[in-house]
């Protein structure tokens, strides 16, 4: 009797590991090493980024399912696009009013940043028409290199989406060198670091926290599913029922043994797997299963979290990643900013240097530029004044209070209801 049960119950266990496929959905870093891999898209031979051309978007994705990385390069963009550019008047003018018509400095700052640490590289489009210049961003995955013999690139091809056949892309000139549209000329200024090895479509920062980034996407995938799918049971019960004349009397049965039994407290899911027992007659046999995840998981998330901001020399404070209290004192805070705002500045510096070069031949190529970067120890230098204020409300003066307040730059509406509170 109990040789069949086990051939039964090994029977079973083959038919669900057959039912189920594991699958490695782990993206794999491209080899450069290999010869250029030329594909043709709509009669355009271009280079390739492997992953059937797709690596970009790859890109775009594991960023958008890491946390940790989304949050990291989002700050280090704000952080770019919020320098205060010291210029003159007109050429301020110019880039913050007119650069083109939907955005100015700041945007076209923070766009090409997060393109440039999402993927390794960014672009600017140039457009002229007659006297005018105009700059736009340039989304960098819609961009790929067309084939070139010389030293040098000479054209992109562009496609709002390269895994759509119907699509047909357009070449547009790199820079030095212009294509005629109608009535403009255009054309395409990158924004590359060198990276050996890598050929035409460098890794981003990131690339050393390449794994890492993924596994924090699946952690987030895996709890997703054990909380829409997974059975977590709170404890186990094997009950014999005795006669059972039909299902529903068996239905029955289960649903009022587990409403009796099942509980949240202690820690408990409040799931009860209720296993009938028929035929032979056993003894009840009830199993508790705590619920203790805690550990390792928590501590693979850490891990990954460290790997990913260490990847990108940034700082967990300036990302938004500390918890409350955790900040450190503000000598660290200083120094973070320190290091911190010389990567801004650079970023800052080759993005300008990029919209000079659109400017050529026009009465802003020459401009000086400068940027002047607000540390956020200031914003935590205002909390503390406001706070040390509050302390010395009775001796200062809420009237006071609030002219310092709008002082600072505080609406006066909002300065009001500080002072006047009476927390």
């Amino acid at each position: 009797m109990n040789q069949k049960r086990n051939q039964l119950k090994s029977r079973n266990l083959k038919k669900q590991a057959s039912s189920f496929t594991i699958q490695n959905n782990i993206t794999q870093l491209p080899d450069y090493t290999d010869k250029q891999k030329i594909i043709s898209k709509r009669g355009i031979k271009i280079v390739s980024t492997t992953s059937n051309n797709l690596f970009p978007q790859l890109l775009s994705k594991i960023v958008k399912e890491s946390s940790t990385l989304n949050s990291v390069i989002s700050s280090f963009a704000e952080y770019v696009s919020y320098g205060e550019v010291i210029t003159s008047d007109l050429f301020k003018i110019k880039i913050n009013n007119y650069l083109n018509k939907f955005y100015g400095w700041s945007e076209l700052c923070k766009r090409v940043a997060k393109d440039r640490r999402t993927y390794g590289y960014g672009f600017i489009e140039e457009v002229r028409i007659g006297s005018e210049v105009f700059v736009y961003h340039l989304d960098a995955s819609k961009v790929r290199i067309v084939e070139y013999l010389e030293e040098n690139a000479e054209y992109v091809a562009i496609s709002k989406d390269w895994n759509d056949n119907r699509i047909i892309p357009y070449e547009l000139s790199l820079y030095p060198k212009y294509t005629q549209l109608e009535n403009k000329q255009v054309r395409i200024i990158p924004i590359f670091d060198y990276e050996g090895g890598s050929l035409d479509y460098p890794f981003p920062m990131w690339s050393g926290a390449f794994y890492d980034a993924q596994v924090e996407s699946l952690i987030g995938q895996y709890n997703a599913n054990q909380f829409e799918n997974g059975v977590n049971l709170s404890s186990m019960l094997k009950f014999d029922f005795g006669d059972v004349t039909n299902d529903d009397d068996l239905k029955t049965k289960k649903h009022k043994l587990e409403q009796q039994i099942k509980g949240t407290s202690d820690g408990r899911s409040g799931k009860t797997l209720i296993v009938p027992i028929t035929g032979d007659v056993e003894t009840p046999e009830y199993i508790q299963y705590p619920m203790s995840k805690e550990g390792s998981f928590l501590n693979l998330q850490k891990l990954v979290e460290n790997n990913i901001v260490k990847a990108c020399n940034w700082f967990r404070s300036l990302a938004g990643l500390e918890s409350a209290g955790a900040l450190g004192n503000n000598q660290q805070l200083r120094n973070e900013w320190e290091l911190a705002e010389r990567q801004v500045r650079n970023e800052q510096d080759k993005i300008m240097d990029a919209l000079k070069k659109a400017f050529e031949g026009t009465q802003y190529a020459n401009e000086e530029v400068a940027f002047n970067n607000q540390s956020p120890m200031n914003v935590i230098n205002d909390i503390s004044s406001i706070t040390t204020l509050l302390q010395n409300r009775d001796t200062i003066g809420v009237n006071s209070i609030i002219h310092i307040l709008t002082a600072m730059g505080m609406d006066v509406e909002e300065a009001e209801k500080i002072a006047n509170d009476s927390e």
